[in-house]
């Protein structure tokens, strides 16, 4: 994991503190940008606190299972060819299955859980939903442009890996639609 303020140079490119947290599958790290649970209260309106990020870093080191897994690759595959519309919609599920690993995650730590930590990680995961986003910083919503599920998915799919603590549950592609095979 690399933590950053401003800019970082990673495998996959240059990234400011505007792309926010996000993994990079050419080096396989989880980048952080310090400032962004910041952000994540006073600009998107979570309640922040240690399991918000906690979440977020969970959710990130997803994208490396789907990376080790051979997931995202196989996605990346699928959207040659795709509208942009439909390869918005393969991104969408690659996301809400990070969601759903990161619910796995605390599943498997609820040991160390303290009372509103889910709540937490709720309230990131709601702030950091698509419509939730377009909403605040356009005024309207714009769904074929999404690329990490609407608020309500996110929550759902963190929710049912924390439930279930099962990764064979978490096939959002299947789920929406799509075969990876």
């Amino acid at each position: 994991m690399v933590l950053f303020s401003d800019a970082v140079e990673t495998a996959c490119g240059s990234a400011t503190a505007a792309s926010g947290p996000f993994y990079c599958p050419g080096d396989k790290k989880v980048y952080m940008d310090l400032r962004f649970f910041e952000e994540l209260k006073t600009r998107f309106g979570a309640k922040g606190g240690d399991f918000a990020i906690a979440y977020v870093i969970a959710h990130e080191v997803g994208h490396h299972i789907q990376t080790i897994t051979g997931t995202s690759g196989k996605m990346r595959q699928m959207q040659q060819g795709m509208s942009q519309t439909e390869a918005n919609k393969l991104s969408v599920c690659l996301e809400l299955q990070a969601d759903f690993y990161a619910g796995v995650w605390a599943h498997y730590n609820k040991q160390y859980l303290e009372e509103g930590d889910i709540d937490e990680a709720l309230s990131a995961a709601h702030a950091v939903g698509d419509d939730a986003i377009q909403s605040k910083m356009q005024g309207h919503v714009q769904p074929d442009t999404f690329t990490h599920g609407t608020s309500e998915q996110r929550k759902y799919w963190f929710k049912l890996g924390f439930s279930t603590g099962d990764v064979s549950q978490g096939d959002t592609f299947a789920k929406y639609g799509y075969s990876l095979r």
